[in-house]
């Protein structure tokens, strides 16, 4: 990532939790989140806005 275009945070959202891992230009664009069934990822940009994934 770049100081100018980077992952500001990723996040987990499930029914009864968020998770959210703030992320700096100087990091990798990663994180581990235990998932167990429904979840939402999100992926928030600094140029791009809002990612969203779920997974079922």
């Amino acid at each position: 990532m770049s100081k100018t275009h980077y992952i500001s945070w990723l996040a987990m959202v499930t029914c009864n939790s968020v998770e959210v891992v703030k992320l700096y230009p100087e990091q990798n664009a990663e994180a581990c989140f235990k998932i167990k069934g429904m979840a939402m990822i999100l992926a928030y940009c600094n140029r791009h806005g809002l990612f969203e994934a779920k997974r079922k």
